[in-house]
């Protein structure tokens, strides 16, 4: 039907400049809500043109209402709460409520998705397209040195060929364009190599995407981009020629030799990267921070509140957690114990993030917590946690998590049964890329709970479902 092709021609269109979403301009609560709209829009045009869809919408009927009775009892758990600190970190209903209706969005995307048919060449179109779009505006940002800072929102000290020089820090070097997160386009570059490099092999895609996705991942400059790229590059390289010989097809021995060239300028380039320079300021800031801690155990204090003040700088405490987001001066003894923990947590802030609420939820004393939640709205007022899947179930339970999260185990699951029932290069690229989401949410964190890396990564995770001939 005629609309429906017009259909599926703007949702690939949409796709296609998805990316643009995660730029730092676009990133507010006005674009998060504009997406959620696109995407409401969208299934209720297909809604009442499917006839198929239509009729297949009682499992979506069944989430729905579970979701309703989910929303009621994590509100009504979020108002019996109580804290140390005045004020209980606040909690506001209708931003819980517009954050978990951004959750529930996966399910109805993939029910576009699955009724929308979907290619083999749709998904490549769309991947040349983001490969295009975010590698390009990273790549000229960095050359032209206005790209900002993967680390902070201040615009870099030099481009990439200032790596070399040793006059500046993994923080003035590590670009991210002018997208939002760097660890979240991290994480989307390097779930598109399999894909890439397996299309390229299929002579579908030349090699100058690999060199721009390549290049790109080592300008970001986090760990996941500079570390986690090269070390995907490498097994999928070796996937592709485990399975061309168990299918006994011909290597591409020239491909192979280029992507040989690619591994040896990236290796060559790497320990110039801002993250080695960041392990560098970590080495400093080690001898430091022990040398302070040995000089402080002869004094002696009236009340730990005032050892806290006096330490926690040298301590290497952020300043933002103690004094902000969970006040020492509330719990005291909490505070004590973390000046007390080796350097290497202490100075961690994920660990500190985690540490924090943990702490609140054990003060709150509530078992449903581990149900329903204490509610996101309350984790974001102490701080974000940046490490998905724990800041899920601390924000909305084990009931939340299989809620929101439980698609994407569907997906990785579905993607290694059919690997077993088709045991073929282009099912193995599709379980490393999915498994790469699962690993890299937890390890870099805000890629399940933002809406504008969640439906590119839902995107990719449904190739699951292709058919394939």
């Amino acid at each position: 039907m005629l609309a429906e092709k017009n259909y599926k021609r703007l949702l690939l269109l949409l796709l296609c400049i998805y990316p643009i979403f995660s730029l730092k301009i676009l990133y507010n609560n006005y674009a998060t809500l504009v997406q959620i709209i696109i995407i409401v829009l969208f299934f209720l045009w297909f809604f009442f043109i499917n006839n198929t869809a239509r009729k297949n919408t009682k499992y979506l009927l069944i989430y729905t209402f579970i979701l309703v009775i989910y929303g009621i009892f994590h509100h009504l758990n979020a108002l019996d709460f109580h804290s140390l600190v005045p004020g209980n970190f606040g909690y506001n209903p209708l931003d819980e409520i517009l954050y978990l209706l951004k959750m529930s969005m996966p399910i109805y995307f993939i029910y576009l998705i699955y009724y929308s048919d979907f290619k083999k060449g749709d998904y490549k179109k769309i991947l040349k397209s983001w490969i295009i779009i975010i590698c390009g505006i990273i790549i000229i940002s960095n050359l032209l040195g206005i790209s900002l800072s993967s680390y902070n929102n201040e615009t870099i000290k030099g481009s990439i060929f200032s790596w070399f020089s040793n006059n500046y820090i993994y923080n003035e070097l590590a670009s991210k364009g002018f997208f939002m997160y760097a660890n979240q386009i991290a994480c989307l570059l390097v779930v598109l190599i399999p894909l890439v490099i397996y299309f390229f092999f299929k002579k579908e895609i030349n090699i100058i995407y690999i060199i721009m996705l390549m290049l790109t991942c080592l300008m970001l400059g986090t760990r996941v981009s500079n570390l986690g790229s090269i070390m995907v590059f490498i097994v999928l390289i070796l996937a592709y020629m485990f399975f061309s010989i168990l299918k006994k097809e011909k290597l591409q021995w020239k491909k192979l030799v280029l992507c040989g060239l690619i591994a040896i300028a990236y290796a060559i380039i790497l320990p110039f990267s801002p993250t080695f320079s960041r392990y560098e300021v970590y080495d400093y800031l080690m001898p430091k921070s022990i040398k302070g801690l040995v000089a402080s155990t002869e004094e002696t204090y009236i009340s730990d509140i005032e050892y806290i003040e006096d330490h926690y700088e040298e301590k290497l405490i952020n300043e933002n957690f103690i004094l902000n987001s969970y006040p020492y001066k509330y719990d005291p003894d909490f505070w004590l114990g973390i000046l007390n923990e080796p350097i290497n947590k202490r100075a961690d802030y994920r660990y500190l993030e985690i540490s924090m609420v943990k702490r609140v939820v054990e003060i709150n004393n509530n078992k449903k917590d581990v149900w329903l939640g204490i509610t996101n709205d309350r984790i974001q007022n102490i701080f974000n946690i940046e490490r998905d899947y724990i800041l899920q179930y601390y924000a909305f339970g084990i009931i939340g998590c299989a809620l929101f999260l439980g698609i994407y185990l569907i997906f990785w699951i579905l993607s290694i049964v059919k690997l077993i029932k088709n045991f073929n290069y282009f099912q193995a690229s599709i379980v490393a890329s999915i498994t790469l989401i699962l690993l890299i949410a937890y390890l870099t964190g805000n890629i399940f709970n933002q809406i504008a890396i969640f439906i590119p990564l839902l995107f990719l995770s449904s190739l699951a479902l292709l058919k394939e001939k």
